[in-house]
């Protein structure tokens, strides 16, 4: 045997070895919900300079940058990001090379903390720090208002690898949050072309493609809404069976509210009635749900 050929050999059995004794690799997502959240913030404002989220993952004991569009992914707070996050007040300050600084505490849609938000303006001399701080609530709040809890943060995006936002379904969902502010969350299921089952086509959520589990199909079969306390008890959620405009059962949508002791779960319930045979009257049929841009 030539030598060539005897240490291709050997150098073979090495890698085939080094494979073998490797330990598997963790599923990390390649990109997360609140990274997703990130650049939609940055397309939507294109004078910011820097967005910034730090929050606590589910099951972590440090805070740290989950995401961002400066990197730094798994940087951990230091004392102002904590500051923040323990005493609810904000960071405001002008930043070196001409930069305004506001960092605040970022909630989810129930308004539980889930750490803080950092976003920066460049700043000219006179400019109003107050214009500053009203952009930055005024983001932080519409963030809120897409996202459940921290753990919703961390969901790989897309949730499934070919799920799409550009359907019927969200479509509609969009129209509805802008249309009902007090909305806290909405989802629509039902069923996509191909598959078997029912699968999340609209939300405010993020989630799109993730299918139905054992309990979304008993709302499905169930003539009654279900209700129930999420978030600390601070999200008033309901479940319930979704109907084409025609009366015809495709599917299920859940809505949300938000709560405090002392208010009226029937009113609530009612409104959310309200808001689904509004809805309904705009679905032709399962199938338009899962059109693409429609």
């Amino acid at each position: 045997m030539s030598y060539l050929a005897t240490h291709l050999i050997r150098a073979f059995a090495v890698l085939l070895a080094g494979l073998v004794a490797a330990p598997a690799l963790a599923a990390i997502p390649v990109k997360i919900y609140a990274q997703e959240l990130v650049d939609r913030t940055v397309a939507q404002h294109p004078d910011l300079l820097v967005v910034v989220m730090h929050v606590t993952p589910p099951k972590g004991q440090d805070n740290v940058i989950i995401a961002s569009n400066i990197g730094r992914i798994g940087k951990p707070g230091d004392e102002d990001d904590l500051r923040v996050i323990s005493t609810g007040a904000p960071n405001l300050e002008v930043g070196h090379g001409g930069r305004y600084e506001v960092e605040l505490i970022f909630r989810d849609a129930a308004g539980e903390p889930l750490g803080a938000l950092g976003l920066v303006w460049p700043y000219r001399a006179g400019d109003d720090p107050a214009v500053f701080q009203r952009k930055a609530e005024q983001i932080r709040d519409a963030l809120a208002r897409r996202i459940l809890n921290v753990a919703n943060l961390m969901d790989p995006y897309p949730f499934e690898p070919l799920a799409t936002t550009r359907t019927g379904a969200q479509k509609l969902v969009e129209e509805m949050a802008a249309k009902h502010p007090e909305l806290t969350a909405l989802a629509l299921r039902a069923p996509t072309r191909g598959q078997a089952g029912l699968a999340l086509l609209g939300s405010t959520f993020g989630r799109h493609g993730k299918k139905a589990d054992a309990d979304d199909m008993k709302i499905f079969d169930a003539s009654e809404p279900a209700t129930g306390l999420y978030s600390n008890g601070k999200r008033f959620g309901v479940d319930m069976q979704l109907h084409d405009a025609a009366g015809r059962k495709i599917g299920t949508m859940n809505v949300g509210y938000s709560f405090r002791p002392g208010d009226d779960k029937d009113a609530l319930l009612a409104r959310a009635l309200s808001l689904r045979s509004e809805m309904q009257e705009r679905i032709a049929s399962a199938e338009a749900l899962d059109d693409l841009d429609p």
